[in-house]
Formats: C-alpha cells, sequence, structure tokens
C-alpha cells in the first residue's frame, strides 16, 4: 500500500462511490441523480472574498454545527489543509469534493458520509454545499436525503436570505431555492449516431447544460457527460425537481433510439466497436486513463444491449473508479510512474474482462 494510505483518515470511508454498486436498468443510461444545495452565513463574504481568518471562522462555526448532527457519526469531516495531494485527489475522483475545492489552497473542508455518496463541503463556491448522488433518475430522492441534514443545520446556522431573492449564493444563477441539480449519462448511441448534438441544443433551449466527465468546463470521456439545470432563480423546488425527472426520462428515450438505430442500420460497426474493446482489455499491456474511459463505453454499451456475457454494469462502474488515477497510486507501494500505472491499469483489465465473452 502507498504510505499516505497508512493511518490516513480516508480509510473510514468508502472510496468507491455507492452509486456504483447499482447494476439495475434504472441506471443503464442515466447512471446517477446529483442534487446540491447551496448556503451562505449571515454577515461572512463569500468565500471567493474573504481571508484566510473568515474562511478559518466559517470552518470553526461549520464545524460545530456539523459535529452537532445526529448523523455526525455516519460521517467524517476532513480540513483539506491536513490531507495530503492524493488524499485530495481520491476525495474528488468519488465525487465528495469539487474539482474546485479540490484546486483551492485556503483554508476549506467537507464532511463526507462513510457509506454514502453524501456530503457538506465548506467553503467552495459558497459557504456551505450539501450534496447526495443517487443512482438512476431519482432527484426526489436525493433532496429527501438531505431535507434532515438542512434541517438541524439551520438550527445551528443562520442563512442569508432576502424576501425577493430567496437565499443569497456567490453565484447569481443559483439564488432562489439555490438547488442545482444533476444527472451523470452514459450516451453512447447518441455519440455514434450524432444525435449529442441535437441533444445539447435541446437540452439548451430547455434551460439545461451538457458537461464533461468531470461536470463544468472539463472534457467528455467515454461517452459520459453531465446533464445541470440552468440559472432558474425558482423558489419552487418541486418544479426544479419535475423538471429534470422529465428531462431525464426524455434522454433516456432518445438513447434507446439511437442505440436501436445502430443495430438496425450499422450493425457491423457496432459488433465491431464492442467486439474490439473487449479484445483489447483482454490482451493489453497498457492503458491510460482516457482511453480506458473509452473502452469501457463501448464495453458497458455491449453489456447493455445484450452483445458481452459474463459481466455486469455493476462490475464496470466499479472498476472505473478502481483504475482512476488517484485510485491506482493509492494502492501502490509507491507513487510509480505513469508507465507503471498504465501497465497496473491493464493487468486489473486483463484479470476482468478474461471472465467476459462477445455473444452477438
Amino acid at each position: 500500500m502507498h504510505p499516505s494510505s497508512v493511518n490516513s483518515p480516508l480509510n473510514q470511508i468508502s472510496l468507491c462511490p455507492a452509486w456504483a454498486h447499482a447494476g439495475g436498468e434504472e441506471s443503464a443510461v442515466v447512471l446517477s441523480t446529483r442534487v446540491r444545495i447551496a448556503r451562505n452565513l449571515t454577515g461572512e463574504l463569500f468565500p471567493y472574498r474573504m481571508d484566510t481568518d473568515g474562511r478559518i471562522r466559517v470552518m470553526r462555526a461549520a464545524a460545530r454545527a456539523i459535529a452537532s448532527l445526529s448523523m455526525n457519526g455516519e460521517g467524517v469531516f476532513f480540513s483539506l489543509a491536513a490531507l495530503a495531494p492524493l488524499e485530495i485527489a481520491l476525495l474528488m475522483e468519488r465525487r465528495a469534493i469539487s474539482p474546485q475545492l479540490a484546486r483551492d489552497d485556503k483554508p476549506r473542508g467537507v464532511f463526507a458520509w462513510k457509506n454514502a455518496d453524501r456530503a457538506i463541503m465548506v467553503c467552495e463556491e459558497d459557504h456551505l454545499r450539501l450534496t447526495d448522488i443517487v443512482p438512476g433518475v431519482a432527484p426526489r430522492k436525493a433532496h429527501e436525503n438531505l431535507l434532515p441534514v438542512l434541517e438541524e443545520i439551520s438550527s445551528q446556522l443562520n442563512f442569508v436570505s432576502d424576501s425577493s431573492l430567496g437565499f443569497l449564493t456567490a453565484c447569481p444563477a443559483n439564488l432562489g431555492a439555490a438547488v442545482r441539480t444533476s444527472l451523470f449519462c452514459h450516451l453512447p448511441g447518441l455519440v455514434l449516431t450524432g444525435g449529442i448534438e441535437d441533444l445539447v441544443s435541446h437540452a439548451a433551449d430547455a434551460g439545461f447544460t451538457l458537461r464533461g466527465f468531470w461536470g463544468e468546463a472539463s472534457e467528455v470521456h467515454g461517452s459520459m457527460f453531465q446533464l445541470t439545470d440552468g440559472p432558474g432563480l425558482s423558489h419552487q423546488t418541486s418544479d426544479m425537481l419535475s423538471r429534470i425527472e422529465s428531462l431525464g426520462q426524455e434522454v433516456i428515450e432518445r438513447e434507446a433510439l439511437a442505440r436501436i438505430a445502430l443495430q438496425t442500420e450499422r450493425p457491423a460497426l457496432l459488433k465491431d466497436k464492442i467486439a474490439r474493446a473487449l479484445a483489447i482489455l483482454q490482451v493489453c499491456r497498457a492503458l491510460t486513463g482516457a482511453e480506458t474511459l473509452a473502452l469501457f463505453s463501448a464495453i458497458r454499451l455491449g453489456v447493455d444491449i445484450g452483445f458481452i456475457e459474463g459481466l455486469s454494469r455493476e462490475t464496470i462502474s466499479l472498476l472505473t473508479f478502481e483504475l482512476g488515477r488517484s485510485h491506482l497510486t493509492w494502492t501502490a507501494e509507491s507513487d510509480g510512474t505513469p508507465d507503471q500505472r498504465q501497465v497496473r491499469r491493464a493487468a486489473r483489465a486483463r484479470e476482468v474482462f478474461s471472465h467476459a465473452r462477445f455473444a452477438a
């Protein structure tokens, strides 16, 4: 094991997201739903305008409120300043923290649940950002998971709000209920048929944005996208949840039609793409992270449409995180070189995919 992993506080939480264990049809296209609620303390500047003392003051107030939660024992509070860079990278890979929080160099922290994809980020863009991630299209479930946490914290802290604008946030687009939702989607059918451009346009017209693998300003890997609701300035959370529920179902239908089109109009090319990906994963000797995600996308598609046997969606999802750069380093005896990580990634892929069979 890597030296950083010995006695690390991260050993108290699961490093693979809970939603990755879902393997049913409900998470075939939309792998997960995330709901985020932002709040800011009365009398304090927003984090991006704060000096170090201000950040520490908010951190302490948040830590005291979190310590009083009835579910406090279900999670662990991390001050990111006390963590090694590898530990911070692991939290980001697990999606317990955002890339923005990971990159910051001022005092900030996160309270992460041990066995659930639920967290409270402290001093990210806002003072507090509560997030919950659940499998499939389930924004109401994610929101309901956060409500008792928010209620308890609200009894300990005073949050700034306006009678007409609602809860005040660092970004004006989040004003109102200060609730944002997003879907993490696998859309290879739409990518291969060119339908993804129409979806991007349709989503934009409806007030949504299609983003990359890590969200805002990130690249697309393995036909994975985040579909995020746009500025709503709404006080009606139920309406916002209904909108993303409806769009999620539409995305599933569009992707299903695209996959049918591929099977009927381009069957040979579809089979070749999936069979070729499986063959590479069964014999490869080195794999980059980006290549792995692209190959896994083809394999996941093959599992979904019945072209590959001996694998499950859950296996692919869990392996995606297991073979992430930070997780590979965490389980190694040393940092290792990029070449060594690629060799280890390929060896693990061969081990898992040796049991799979192309059955089309």
